[in-house]
């Protein structure tokens, strides 16, 4: 019986230790952690592309005001100058607080103290004009 027994044990193939799948192998695991890494990078990108996007929103509407700048008139009174800045104007040595109704051919200044507007037509980069009191005042920007 002990020799039918052997014989059964010898042909019964042993088992072996079993192996890893490959699942969890080495070259598995390193690719499962850099798809962690991606995670970051990702965040960055997208991150940096709202900053790039908030910065031209603001230079946009920072810059695209046409009326931004020192601008001269010669009238029959004298010399004119006015500047206007984003939130303000200067005219005859006294800033005023105003706001910017941006058009195509045209922009109204609206005095935020007294809440009256001024249009303001653009001719082209560097000349504006303005209407008040039925007289034409052709302005040119100052460099």
């Amino acid at each position: 019986m002990r020799q039918e027994r052997q014989k059964i044990r010898t042909k019964t193939p042993t088992r072996k230790a079993k192996s890893p799948s490959r699942s969890r192998t080495l070259s598995k695991t390193g690719v499962k952690k850099t798809s962690f890494a991606i995670f970051p990078i990702l965040t960055g990108i997208v991150i940096v592309l709202f900053i790039g996007l908030g910065i031209k929103f603001y230079w946009d509407e920072a810059h695209h005001n046409p009326l931004i700048g020192k601008w001269r008139a010669e009238t029959k009174l004298g010399i004119l100058e006015i500047q206007f800045d984003q939130n303000s104007m200067l005219f005859f040595g006294t800033r005023t607080p105003v706001s910017y109704d941006v058009q195509e051919q045209k922009v109204i200044v609206f005095d935020d103290d007294i809440k009256v507007g001024n249009a303001y037509k653009i001719i082209d980069q560097e000349t504006i004009s303005t209407e008040a009191g039925g007289y034409k005042t052709v302005y040119k920007k100052v460099k």
